[in-house]
C-alpha cells in the first residue's frame, strides 16, 4: 500500500515539475503579463519578425476579435522539441485572445534547411509520441479531463497524402485547448491551440 501512495507521489511530482519547466501560459491577460512571462523563462528570449495569418479554422471568433500579428518566441527544448510560442491580441485593448505553441524542428527556417529537417525527422514517430503524453500530462493538470481524446495516431487521408493525426480536446463554456500530432512527410509537430470565448 505504501508502495504504491508513494509511486502515485512521484508520477504527481513529475508532472508538476514538468509543468513548471514547460510554462505554458493559459490566462487571458494584456500582452505586457505575457512578454513580461516569456522573459522570466528567458531574459534573452528570441524573439522573431514573422508575420502569420489566422484564419477562422483555427480561431472561430476571428470576425469578432481582430487580431494582430503573434508575438513569436522561440524557446530551447524541454524534452526532445523546441517550442514556438505564438501569442495573438486585439490591438486595441492588448487583450490575448488566441495562443499557438508549436514544438517542432525548423519552423520558420528557409526551406532547404527545412526539407533537411524533414529527412531526418521521418523516423522520429516514436519521439513525437513520447512528447504529445508528456505535454497532455502537463495540461490535464492546468485543464483537467479532457472533453475528448483519441487512444492513439489515426491516418488520415488527404489530397495531399496520408498523415497521422492525434487530438486531445478540452472544451468548456470560458475555453477550447487542443492538443494535436501530426505527423507527415513533410509536417512533424505537436501543436497547442487555445482560445478565450469571450
Amino acid at each position: 500500500m505504501k508502495a504504491s501512495i508513494l509511486s502515485v507521489l512521484i508520477i504527481i511530482l513529475s508532472i508538476l515539475k514538468s509543468f513548471g519547466q514547460e510554462k505554458i501560459w493559459t490566462k487571458q491577460s494584456k500582452i505586457s503579463e505575457v512578454i513580461t512571462f516569456e522573459k522570466k523563462i528567458n531574459s534573452k528570449a528570441e524573439f522573431l519578425p514573422q508575420g502569420v495569418f489566422l484564419t477562422k479554422e483555427y480561431y472561430p471568433l476571428a470576425s469578432i476579435h481582430v487580431v494582430t500579428d503573434p508575438v513569436i518566441i522561440k524557446r530551447k527544448p524541454t524534452a526532445y522539441l523546441p517550442v514556438y510560442t505564438h501569442y495573438f491580441y486585439t490591438p486595441g485593448d492588448s487583450v490575448l485572445r488566441f495562443v499557438l505553441y508549436d514544438w517542432e524542428k525548423g519552423l520558420y527556417e528557409n526551406s532547404l534547411d527545412e526539407q533537411k529537417i524533414w529527412k531526418e525527422e521521418l523516423d522520429k514517430l516514436e519521439a513525437y509520441k513520447k512528447e504529445y503524453v508528456r505535454i497532455k500530462r502537463i495540461l490535464l493538470v492546468e485543464f483537467g479531463l479532457a472533453k475528448s481524446a483519441d487512444e492513439s495516431p489515426k491516418i488520415i487521408d488527404s489530397e495531399s497524402g496520408n498523415y497521422l493525426d492525434q487530438t486531445t480536446l478540452w472544451e468548456n463554456d470560458n475555453i477550447h485547448a487542443e492538443l494535436n500530432l501530426i505527423f507527415s512527410e513533410t509536417t512533424h509537430r505537436v501543436r497547442l491551440t487555445l482560445y478565450w470565448k469571450n
